[in-house]
């Protein structure tokens, strides 16, 4: 038998090679993910391992800054060459005329202990010198304008700049400075922490416990201790990262599988006569079933190690753009699984039709195989079809009844896959009806091969359905993905509408510098404006509720220029000893409309609201009048994220009036205007970056769908060689073969791509009607442009997977194709 399956790879490699291609595409996403999980966890490493070079003590403590008295201290515990304290302040830079997000560090004197890398030139040695990151883009020589944070400016010259290799997610500064000149911009300022370097001979573990003895208050740990605390920190967003790309792999591997499973059934009911054979000369069923899974097994293990590397091109792609390079790190862990599932998931796949093979009988070695139509559905997958319809339907009315968005989220997922999975099997079952409205429209352009196309495609439903539902899945996922995300959107833009009712919002670059108090008034005399309303955010004492961020408004604001949704009470003012608070706050602290908060003053509850955290115009947990701010704002505590909403008159045109504000702003850089347009296309910009990601990742598994139409009309067209010589004996041109193997194609692909969306879209409008708040609603709205596109590349590409089986069908031979048993 170990002969017969070699001659048999030798004698059918290009019958083989789609259902390799499929495989290896699969896998590559399965590498490329576990790839790129891997490049994250490296990042994070080489991030932490610059953070905290030299790094044998590090020195924090619970609450606020540490000041140069504990530096000092930890400076003269015996065993310590070297402290330094790290201070990292909000330092923006002046560029052409704004001011442009950036944060400046004090320049470590120990060498050892410094976080980066110097690339050209040298450091800062005196106060007017600067060093920058080489992502700045400035270069040794150039001057520079940075803010301090009282909004004045400083002039630098550029002396150096330097590099580390990412910041992974736990922060890096633009700039270095040295420790006086960060002063300059942050006279308040203290260290968030002090790093320490052991003399020679002394233990971490030693250092740190004298330290922790010698300044009382403080937390005093080792370098590795610091290391693992950073890595625990920054490990959830690179697990979750982890978890979206394999759950994407997931979804590959499934498309890759249903290809398998289709290719290799064909296979088998194209062998029967050979297997038959093989049971006449003595082949028993465990060998015949053995014969095709090695089969499989090797086009499995062969396409894996292809679809490995493959998987390394795909990660560098999906990483092209990072500032921080391109890793593509290759561990024998990702080797070594990647090709296991791809083997895997070959051999479980081909266990069905190898287990089909066993069945053929010795007899059908001397009957003349003639491919006949095939049932559409038997008993059992019209049960299965029955039981997950209901299933989807049920979890869908349950999920529209709850009160629970969690719980009735999770149960439209459930409705979706059961409905994905009744449209699967009952797939077979749609095929007749489909595939004539299809040639029915076909049929006045194209004519005959239309006609032809739709019979071969129902001459075996099954098929047909097992070939669609590959492209199925991926389009059910991508479009309810699409139209999810423009739902998100335009929800939120309804959201940030009924909540401001102001044209535009000024803040302020520097997150905690206050916003000039004349401004209100400055931008009240510009003509078109017809109301300014200011907002602060500050951390509030809630008496024996605890402090929570709030934020403070003019009370006579609300209504007019601010609109939060009221869930209970009033909100159309707030005056002294009023408090109105958020959903969430309602819920944690179980404050209620009517109940009265003891804190510094009290505060009558007067409405519970619900918000959209829109920049600049973001309501905490709680709202108070502006003027009740100082009497509960925490002991020490600095008003932040300070904003002014500006209403226009109604008469006035939008964009004459920005030009008008725009230069009343233009005396300070630090002043930023953004419009309620701006304010939407913020909120919108992280959907689209994770939308157009998920364009790319699906993309991969509807082109293994594609490599299976193509698969399956290969295998089709050997299949129909004397019937298509018969066609063309009668009349048929070769153009005409070639047109109904490709209108094939588009029919097939036309039937997953329909169902797809249909599911797809179906889906999303049940999680946008329970997943909508009134605060942020998402709203079912379908992206006509972006759903035309998917439907328009599945009619595109289906003709181009058709293409080399329509010209293989068209390029036979009559007398040889006559002649094919």
């Amino acid at each position: 038998m170990l002969h017969t399956v070699i001659a048999g790879l030798k004698a059918r490699p290009k019958r083989l090679l789609l259902s390799a291609v499929a495989i290896a595409l699969g896998v590559a996403f399965v590498s490329g993910s576990l790839i790129l999980a891997d490049a994250v966890h490296v990042g994070v490493r080489a991030a932490v391992a610059y953070e905290l070079r030299g790094v044998d003590v590090k020195v924090t403590v619970k609450h606020g800054d540490l000041d140069d008295g504990a530096l000092s201290k930890v400076r003269q515990v015996p065993g310590v060459a070297a402290a330094e304290g790290r201070m990292t302040v909000t330092a923006p830079l002046l560029v052409d005329g704004h001011a442009q997000d950036a944060a400046a560090m004090a320049l470590p004197a120990d060498e050892q202990l410094r976080p980066f890398d110097l690339a050209d030139g040298r450091l800062p040695s005196n106060a007017d010198q600067i060093a920058t990151a080489t992502s700045t883009g400035y270069t040794p020589g150039q001057h520079v304008t940075v803010f301090d944070q009282g909004g004045r400016q400083h002039q630098y010259t550029v002396v150096g700049t330097f590099s580390r290799p990412t910041d992974a997610g736990i922060g890096s500064t633009e700039l270095a400075l040295t420790p006086e000149a960060v002063r300059q911009l942050a006279p308040t300022g203290g260290y968030i922490e002090i790093v320490v370097r052991a003399a020679a001979g002394v233990s971490p573990a030693e250092l740190a416990s004298r330290v922790a003895r010698a300044v009382p208050g403080v937390d005093a740990v080792t370098g590795e201790q610091a290391a693992t605390a950073l890595l625990t920190t920054a490990a959830p967003d690179s697990a979750n990262l982890t978890k979206f790309f394999t759950a994407f792999a997931v979804l590959a591997m499934v498309v890759a599988g249903l290809v398998i499973v289709n290719s290799f059934t064909i296979l088998v009911t194209q062998r029967a006569r050979e297997l038959a054979l093989l049971r006449c000369v003595g082949a028993g069923r465990t060998q015949v079933f053995t014969s095709v899974l090695a089969e499989a097994l090797v086009v499995g293990a062969v396409a894996s190690v292809v679809g490995l590397f493959g998987g390394l091109g795909i990660a560098a792609l999906l990483q092209l753009g990072n500032p921080a390079g391109v890793h593509v790190p290759l561990s024998v862990r990702t080797a070594v699984e990647s090709v296991a599932i791809g083997v895997l998931v070959t051999a479980l796949a081909a266990a069905l039709p190898a287990r089909a093979a066993t069945r053929v009988a010795p007899v059908e070695a001397l009957r003349t195989p003639l491919e006949g139509k095939a049932a559409r559905a038997g008993k059992a997958r019209t049960i299965g079809a029955v039981l997950a319809f209901v299933v989807g339907i049920g979890a869908a009315a349950v999920s529209l009844s709850s009160s629970d968005i969690d719980t009735a989220v999770a149960l439209a997922i459930v409705a979706m896959v059961a409905l994905l999975v009744a449209t699967l099997v009952v797939g077979p079952l749609l095929v007749g009806p489909v595939v004539r409205a299809l040639s029915a429209v076909f049929a006045p352009v194209l004519g005959q091969p239309a006609k032809l196309a739709a019979l071969n495609a129902d001459r075996n439903p099954r098929r047909t359905a097992a070939t669609a539902a590959a492209l199925t899945i991926g389009l059910a996922v991508v479009s309810l993905v699409t139209t999810m995300t423009a739902g998100i959107e335009a929800g939120r833009s309804r959201g940030v509408d009924q909540q401001l009712a102001a044209d535009f919002v000024v803040t302020s670059a520097v997150y905690s510098h206050p916003l000039p108090d004349t401004l209100s008034t400055t931008l009240g005399q510009v003509p078109g404006v017809a109301a300014t309303a200011r907002r602060v955010s500050f951390s509030g004492d809630l008496g024996s509720y605890g402090a929570f961020g709030m934020a403070a408004i003019q009370g006579d604001a609300l209504g007019s220029v601010l609109r939060p949704v009221v869930l209970s009470g009033r909100l159309d003012h707030l005056g002294p000893g009023e408090l109105a608070i958020s959903k969430q706050l309602a819920t944690e602290t179980g404050l209620k409309v009517g109940d009265t908060v003891k804190a510094k003053v009290a505060l009558h509850v007067v409405a519970v609201y619900d918000s959209v955290e829109a920049p600049g115009a973001d309501l905490e947990l709680a709202l108070v009048d502006l003027a009740q701010e100082p009497a509960i704002s925490l002991p020490g505590g600095v008003p932040y994220d300070q904003s002014l909403l500006v209403k226009l008159s109604s008469t006035v045109d939008a964009g004459q009036a920005r030009l008008l504000v725009d230069r009343a702003l233009s005396t300070d850089p630090l002043l930023r205007l953004n419009s309620i347009a701006d304010i939407k296309a913020q909120l919108a910009k992280p959907l689209q970056g994770t939308l157009n990601l998920l364009w790319a990742l699906t993309a991969l598994a509807v082109l293994i769908a594609f490599a299976g139409i193509a698969n399956t009309l290969s295998l089709s067209v050997l299949e129909r060689t004397r019937e298509s010589a018969l066609l063309r004996a009668l009349g048929l041109t070769r153009a005409g073969l070639r047109a109904s193997v490709m209108t094939e194609s588009v029919f097939v692909a036309l039937l997953g791509a329909l169902c797809g969306l249909s599911i797809g879209i179906l889906s999303a409008w049940l999680l946008s009607r329970v997943a909508s708040t009134d605060a942020e609603p998402v709203l079912f709205t379908l992206p006509w442009s972006r759903l035309g596109v998917l439907l328009g590349a599945a009619v595109l590409a289906a003709p181009l997977a058709a293409l080399l089986p329509a010209r293989r069908a068209s390029r036979q031979s009559l007398t040889a194709g006559m002649a094919e048993q």
